[in-house]
């Protein structure tokens, strides 16, 4: 890339290429002034021209301004010997023009032009301001897309913490129902090595004394009331269990007001939960029952058999031992599943704990974050409520302001009114302002494009009321009615 200075070199060059072929093609009568005003012209179009990037359109706009001069300059030839008859070289100008009487003033030309310029430049400013607040505009739209973006992707990934939360209940689930049936294999198992050792114990043994069958009953006694307790003791445990479970799925209903439904699918998965362990319970504490009274059936059964055929006491004693240890692996073999079932019971419990404790922690956050934002938003609606509250306040007051001002504009309109009402009606340019204004002069009245927005900004876009065109027609040079010569 080259540098700045080759290239401010290269420019240099560039322009005074255009200048001299310019003025080798437009040139008149090797006229000075002519000259200049075409060199001017490259110079007025090269400052909108950026390095040497010098396009057609550019090309043909200058070719054309330096048209539209070398003609001007042509019809207004005559304007060389200005000293001599400025007003008739200014009044054949204007014959040509075809102008009103009231442009027939060059001062009026020049200051309805000069107010021409003013309002393309207020235009230029007005557009320029529709920009910025349409770039504003776009800044803005573009701050809120990111933030609905930001939105999507918060949501997305909380989307997905729920998703991953439930896959790891349903993965525990599994496992659970895995663990509860391999539990259940093995306890069939052992009940079947113990039916065995029945079976064989029961060859061995023939009867049992007379004096047992008191003992027996008492055993089955106390046995029956055991097991009334235990029943009681898990029916108030679920009973508790179940309290627990509401008063949770209460406190979790009341803090997750818009998860509804989702907590309504929670309870029914828990309710659903709860009484498939139910009825593993119930089927657990019906084959330990039936297993139970079978044995004492079989106690029962022997107990008979010895009454009937009699044994010896050592038989008996042994036999009694031996049965006296089976009841206590039994005791115990049901304690240790017991205490299994507690433990697995108490870490379901903890399990479900931890993850209700983690959720309220994660709820907690969000509602803070969201108090947060509506803090936030309060105030900043509370900021906008006060400017707009303020700013109607001060309605009547600026009212009175604008009226004020506007007394004081048309005081100073009607004391300039009365100052031009006392000046001279008639101010022609000399032959020195003549001569000092000659490039605009010329430039004036050789672009017809020039002229028709004069005219329209005098007469055509002038809404006035037809006393105020009678009125200022006499009173203010230039503003003559049109078609009236002010010489007359």
């Amino acid at each position: 890339m080259p540098s700045a200075d080759v290239v401010k070199a290269r420019r240099k060059k560039l322009v005074g290429v255009l200048k001299k072929k310019m003025v080798d093609k437009h040139n008149v009568d090797n006229n000075k002034g002519l000259n200049d005003q075409l060199r001017g012209i490259v110079d007025d179009v090269m400052v909108t021209v950026s390095g040497t990037n010098v396009t057609r359109d550019d090309l043909a706009r200058i070719d054309g301004r330096c048209k539209n001069a070398k003609e001007g300059y042509i019809r207004a030839s005559g304007y060389a010997s200005l000293s001599k008859k400025p007003k008739k070289k200014v009044a054949n100008s204007d014959a040509k023009l075809h102008a009103p009487a009231s442009l027939k003033n060059d001062w009026v030309i020049m200051d309805t032009y000069e107010a021409i310029e003013a309002d393309k430049e207020a235009i230029a400013d007005k557009i320029r301001l529709h920009e910025i607040k349409m770039s504003v505009r776009r800044t803005l739209d573009k701050q809120m897309k990111e933030k609905e973006e930001e939105a999507k992707k918060e949501k997305a990934i909380e989307d997905k913490f729920v998703r991953e939360q439930k896959s790891i209940m349903e993965q525990w689930n599994y496992e659970q129902m895995i663990a509860s049936s391999m539990g259940h294999g093995k306890m069939k198992q052992e009940k079947a090595i113990r039916d065995e050792q029945c079976r064989l114990n029961a060859l061995k043994r023939k009867k049992i004394r007379d004096a047992e069958d008191k003992a027996a009953a008492h055993e089955i006694a106390v046995c029956k009331r055991e097991l009334a307790r235990q029943e009681q003791e898990r029916i108030d445990r679920m009973k508790e269990q179940h309290g627990r479970n509401v008063e949770n799925m209460a406190a979790v209903k009341s803090q997750f007001g818009k998860r509804e439904k989702e907590e309504r699918e929670e309870k029914a998965e828990d309710h659903r939960l709860m009484l498939q362990m139910k009825a593993m319970m119930l089927k657990q504490e019906q084959d330990r029952k039936k297993a139970f009274e079978a044995r004492v059936a079989k106690y029962e059964e022997y107990s008979t058999k010895w009454q009937e055929s009699g044994a010896g006491k050592e038989q008996r004693e042994a036999e009694l031992k031996m049965e006296r240890k089976i009841l206590r692996e039994a005791a115990a073999h049901d304690a240790a599943k017991i205490k299994r079932e507690e433990d697995d019971k108490r870490k379901v419990k903890d399990t479900a704990l931890f993850l209700q404790k983690e959720n309220l922690k994660m709820a907690e956050a969000r509602k803070r974050d969201e108090d947060k934002y509506i803090a936030q938003d309060a105030i900043r609606n509370n900021a906008i409520r006060k400017a707009g509250e303020a700013y109607a306040a001060g309605k009547y007051e600026r009212a009175q302001e604008e009226r004020l001002k506007g007394k004081k504009y048309a005081l100073e309109l009607m004391q300039q009114r009365y100052e031009n009402a006392r000046k001279v009606t008639k101010i022609e340019m000399g032959e020195t302002e003549r001569i000092m204004n000659k490039r605009m002069l010329l430039k004036l009245q050789s672009d017809p494009n020039i002229i028709r927005d004069i005219q329209n900004k005098m007469f055509v876009k002038r809404k006035m009321k037809q006393s105020d065109m009678f009125k200022y027609s006499s009173n203010l040079p230039g503003f003559s009615r049109p078609g009236v010569d002010d010489d007359e």
